[in-house]
């Protein structure tokens, strides 16, 4: 099933304006999170999106329910490739230039570590969780989540590695230029207005996210 390459402006926006409404409140809450909260608002909002299920995922130092490294502590260790990062659009072709991509597989690495005890993975994240804390780290410019909704859309088989994250997310760049070639729009200028502000990750990811 593809994407949204063959969706037309209007069917692409009902798709955006379906996305759930708790899904929204989280990522307010999220932006408008000052920088010293959100250790602790990462957790709540991936705990409320189920990204490290069915394992154990950490927590913030004050907490203290498990051993190091904490979610303070992946958070300092992703920061300097979250500022690689920092002008990656997912429409642009150099966005995947090999400085990125090196900063993608080292936040893959860290944030294996979001979850620490678990049946999966022999304990650690997977692509759910993984996906998800840098899409927020990144304010939507790195996305989407890759949920079982948005892999089931773009076809794409379970991503075990970091290497199949960086496939996964150029099949969504293709897709991305894909519609915007079909309707000789961008994917921002065809969003609805009161999304229109959100990183082109972030707008991708409430496409083919779950609907209310």
């Amino acid at each position: 099933m593809p994407g949204i390459a063959n969706l037309n402006v209007d069917q692409f926006q009902d798709r955006v304006n379906r996305f759930a409404a708790q899904y929204v409140d989280d990522w307010n809450c999220w932006l408008n999170t000052q920088p010293n909260a959100r250790p602790r608002q990462l957790g709540i909002v991936l705990r409320r999106w189920q990204a490290c299920r069915p394992n154990r995922m950490r927590r913030t130092q004050i907490e203290n329910t498990h051993d190091a490294p904490y979610l303070e502590d992946l958070i300092y260790q992703a920061a300097q490739y979250i500022q690689v990062l920092q002008d990656f659009d997912i429409r642009e072709e150099a966005s995947f230039s090999a400085n990125n991509r090196e900063a993608l597989i080292e936040l893959w690495n860290i944030f294996q570590n979001l979850s620490y005890h678990g049946r999966a993975r022999n304990g650690l994240a997977g692509v759910v969780g993984i996906s998800k804390a840098i899409l927020l780290l990144t304010d939507g410019r790195v996305g989407p989540a890759f949920d079982s909704e948005v892999r089931g859309h773009l076809g794409t088989a379970n991503v075990i590695n970091s290497n199949q994250w960086i496939t996964a997310l150029r099949t969504a760049h293709q897709d991305i230029v894909a519609f915007e070639q079909s309707n000789q729009t961008t994917i921002q200028q065809a969003t609805p207005q009161q999304h229109a502000h959100l990183n082109t990750g972030r707008i991708y990811d409430m496409a083919l996210g779950p609907g209310a």
